[in-house]
């Protein structure tokens, strides 16, 4: 049976109540501001925003200074902010349309303004309700959270949950709610550790009470004790195990692994998950909850030192070393991993769980691996495994797929590391089994044909690339996967 929502007037009563100061968090002074600052603010706090735009609006005042900009001189200025080329392209963008299209002003117009080079629906609601007092209600990650774990809206898109919302509210509290929701999410209603005991919205909030399960965390969460404060609060998933003391690691993680990033959150330490790379994309509700801080080999540095993470957790082939150096330059405490074989996998874990705080889930996963790998199979048919096309490139017997390979009772074949291997390359090694992953590159059904009319006597198998390449996390399924197919 469906949970009845919120009655819209109760909750407005509550939100009121809770925050009267509800306002626009980025500074602005006209619209031709605010449409900048929100533009700036895309996967960036508000208050990084705020510290960069004085600069960047004492040397650009106008669309018509913006417009006549470099985009160079733009890029350093906006760059604390993350993503700044794309940003500053898209500014410029937006200047010189607005000299062109609308004089230099920024229109009150719904279609005209998210026309715009860089305005999109959520940054036009944004200035539309702000600038000109047009209703509207722009669904930020907080917004979404919030409405969903309030059971406002079951949709898992920004867009249906604007919609649920809109129908849900009288047109003329749009922006006030907007404001409500987005303090809610940031001073009480927490991504990863939500403060359920303290919240005024509490007995109108069937996740904090504990009747369905969180839809971001995807754990119900115990109701708060109200005689306990607010701070004693914890999802039932991120309870530590029996092995495990309580508040033993560090509170505040970036995660520069996409497996780690998974592995973490199998292990219950979702909450302290502050960072991530944007290939960290796995469980799903992860890339609504978690900031991202730019790529595996080039991550945003600032935005790190931004999120005050306690651990920055790297890996030796993923991640460069230069990270690590500039990661010990601004005082943030790293940990390297090195995988190179599955037998790896035991001692990284172990590894993550005394610097984690869970020894004993870590030990428990790493027996359990261990004994996986007893048995070990006697040497098989030669396999190699691709990782790229045009050009060619294949994981080596010395990497961690070629000994996931290794342990499936294969004998994995070619030059060491990831090499580049032409056509003559490939007939040379003369492979009995071909393995095309998902990932890093997409091979299809049309590449997989291609290299059996090259290799008829081969068996060549489409696998999926992330049971063989997201050690940790996926190191049991990869091992699983590979013995079914010797």
């Amino acid at each position: 049976m469906s949970l009845s929502k919120p009655k819209p007037r109760e909750l407005q009563a509550l939100l009121r109540a809770a925050y009267p100061d509800a306002r626009c968090a980025l500074d602005h002074r006209d619209p031709f501001q605010l449409v900048v600052a929100t533009i700036l603010s895309a996967q960036c706090t508000d208050a990084r925003v705020n510290i960069t735009t004085p600069a960047l609006f004492a040397r650009f005042p106008d669309a018509a200074s913006l417009a006549a900009a470099s985009q160079a001189e733009v890029e350093t200025l906006v760059k604390s902010t993350g993503f700044f080329r794309n940003k500053a392209r898209n500014l410029i963008g937006l200047a010189q349309a607005l000299m062109v299209r609308h004089g230099g002003l920024v229109p009150s117009d719904p279609a005209a303004l998210g026309a715009l080079p860089g305005v999109g629906q959520k940054t036009a609601n944004v200035v539309l309700a702000n600038a000109f007092g047009v209703p509207a209600l722009a669904v930020d990650t907080h917004i979404f959270r919030v409405a969903r774990r309030l059971g406002l809206s079951g949709a898992t898109t920004p867009e249906k949950v604007e919609a649920d919302l809109c129908r849900l509210f009288p047109r003329e509290d749009w922006i006030e709610l907007h404001h409500q929701l987005i303090f809610h999410g940031r001073r009480t209603c927490d991504a990863r550790r939500p403060d359920c005991a303290g919240c005024a919205l509490r007995e109108l909030c069937p996740t904090g009470l504990g009747k369905v399960r969180d839809p971001h965390l995807g754990v119900k969460l115990t109701p708060p004790d109200l005689g306990l404060q607010p701070s004693s609060f914890r999802p039932q998933a991120l309870a530590p195990g029996p092995q495990d003391p309580p508040q033993a690691g560090p509170r505040r993680i970036v995660s520069l692994v996409p497996s780690v990033t998974e592995l973490l959150v199998q292990w219950g330490l979702a909450a302290q998950l502050v960072g991530r790379t944007r290939y960290c994309i796995e469980p799903r509700w992860i890339r609504n909850s978690v900031p991202t801080v730019g790529g595996t080999k080039d991550p945003d540095l600032g935005r790190i030192r931004d999120l005050a993470p306690d651990l920055v957790i790297l890996e030796h082939d993923e991640n460069p070393k230069e990270a690590a150096e500039a990661l010990t330059a601004l005082g943030i405490p790293w940990l390297v991993l090195d995988i190179r074989t599955v037998k790896d996998c035991a001692g990284a874990l172990r590894l993550l769980g005394e610097r984690l705080g869970v020894p004993g889930v870590a030990e428990a996963r790493a027996r359990a691996l261990e004994a996986f790998l007893k048995g070990r199979r006697r040497k098989g048919p030669r396999a190699l495994a691709l990782v790229w096309r045009d050009p060619w490139m294949s994981a080596g017997p010395d990497t961690y797929m070629g000994d996931l390979l290794r342990q499936g009772g294969f004998t994995p074949i070619g030059p060491e590391r990831y090499p580049t291997l032409t056509d003559g390359d490939l007939e040379a090694l003369a492979p009995r089994i071909l393995l095309l992953p998902s990932e890093p590159y997409r091979f299809n059904a049309r590449h997989r044909a291609e290299l059996q009319k090259r290799f008829p006597n081969a068996a060549v198998h489409l696998v999926d690339g992330r049971a063989l390449t997201w050690y940790l996390s996926r190191t049991e399924e990869g091992l699983e996967l590979v013995r079914s197919l010797s």
